[in-house]
């Protein structure tokens, strides 16, 4: 009796064997059979064709045959689509035939002489197979679009509460900056240098972007000190000397929980490291600096000698320069400290220029 399958996709199964007595056979023991569409050749080079433009749920060939054998057959098929079960009919029992076979991925073997009722049996298992095989693909497919979707959601989130956190401590440094005329502009000011100078060190737009945002908040740590220390007339005294000693670990700790990356944190941390090691807070030496660090060093510096102070008045911007340069391996990294001192013209125009000056300090850059 004739065994109907309701299947949920529309299968057709691909059945290849040299011998036309055989493949008749399987033909004329198929009609009625509406669970599939059988495609019979008996033509195996025109199989392989044939798998790599078809659509096709199972393919039974047989192990035998001139040209093309039953093994590349499964091989085809597996480089076509590993979904596709082979079922693979052999009169042969040789050993090292059926462990290739198996190695290959062969779904099942059929034995000469087998029954109608096997083959439908066995085919029928294959498409079940299949259509497993084929909607566990469409879950995972599925599923990794969701995970993408909800992954790209919550990076737009994050970035989003990033960027509110950092305009909101950004504001609090201008406020704390505006009440000294002093230092108002001042990390404004150090990032536009900061990023010419990176740009001069071809760092890459995402580089640029951390540098800036670091650059921008180097002086965090400062809104923990006391405002009579900060804006004080005369020369620190040691403890007062110490407690803005602590504004890099400061600013650093403020920042951390927030999930920036690590380069922004440790930029913030290190600015006022020096190159020989005599700096702070931690007296790294050389390029255990971070490189951004380095570079906001000589920015900050530089700002810092060309902004009057009540207790000194500011250098002009040659001599700035100078005093970067002849400071580099002892305060300042001497390839970044000879940059800056050789194309001080160029990188000092973004000062007087504010329109250049606002688009370094945009998020596009």
């Amino acid at each position: 009796m004739m065994v109907k399958k309701a299947y949920e996709m529309q299968h057709r199964v691909l059945i290849i064997d040299d011998d036309l007595a055989v493949l008749n056979s399987i033909r004329l023991g198929l009609e009625g059979q509406k669970g599939f569409a059988a495609i019979t050749t008996d033509d195996p080079v025109r199989a392989l064709k044939m798998i790599e433009e078809e659509d096709i749920s199972t393919v039974v060939t047989d192990v035998a045959m001139p040209q093309v054998n039953g093994l590349t057959i499964i091989k085809a098929v597996r480089e076509r689509d590993e979904k596709i079960p082979v079922i693979l009919i052999t009169g042969s029992s040789d050993e090292w035939l059926l462990r290739e076979a198996i190695h290959l991925g062969v779904y099942e073997f059929l034995k000469k002489p087998f029954s109608i009722s096997d083959f439908l049996v066995t085919v029928q298992q294959s498409l079940e197979t299949y259509e497993l095989r084929y909607q566990n693909e469409m879950y995972k497919t599925q599923l990794q679009r969701l995970v993408s979707e909800r992954t790209t959601e919550l990076l737009q989130a994050q970035i989003k509460l990033q960027k509110s956190y950092l305009n909101t401590i950004h504001a609090m440094v201008n406020a704390m900056e505006v009440n000294d005329v002093y230092t108002r502009g001042h990390s404004e000011r150090v990032t536009a240098l900061a990023i010419v100078l990176g740009k001069e060190l071809k760092l890459n737009m995402d580089e640029l972007s951390e540098l800036r945002i670091g650059a921008l908040l180097h002086d965090l740590g400062k809104i923990g000190v006391i405002t009579t220390v900060l804006n004080k007339e005369q020369s620190l005294s040691e403890d007062e000397y110490q407690i803005i000693k602590m504004h890099p670990e400061t600013g650093a700790k403020i920042l951390s929980p927030i999930g920036f990356a690590d380069s922004i944190i440790r930029t913030i941390r290190e600015h006022h490291e020096w190159f020989n090691g005599a700096g702070y807070p931690h007296g790294l030496t050389g390029e255990e600096i971070h490189l951004y660090a380095r570079i906001v060093s000589v920015a900050d510096s530089f700002d810092a000698m060309t902004s009057k102070r009540l207790y000194r008045e500011n250098l002009d911007y040659a001599t700035a320069a100078r005093e970067i340069y002849k400071n580099r391996e002892q305060q300042f990294d001497p390839q970044i400290a000879k940059i800056f001192y050789e194309k001080r013209d160029s990188i000092l125009q973004v000062l007087s220029r504010p329109k250049a000056w606002d688009e370094l300090l945009t998020l596009d850059l």
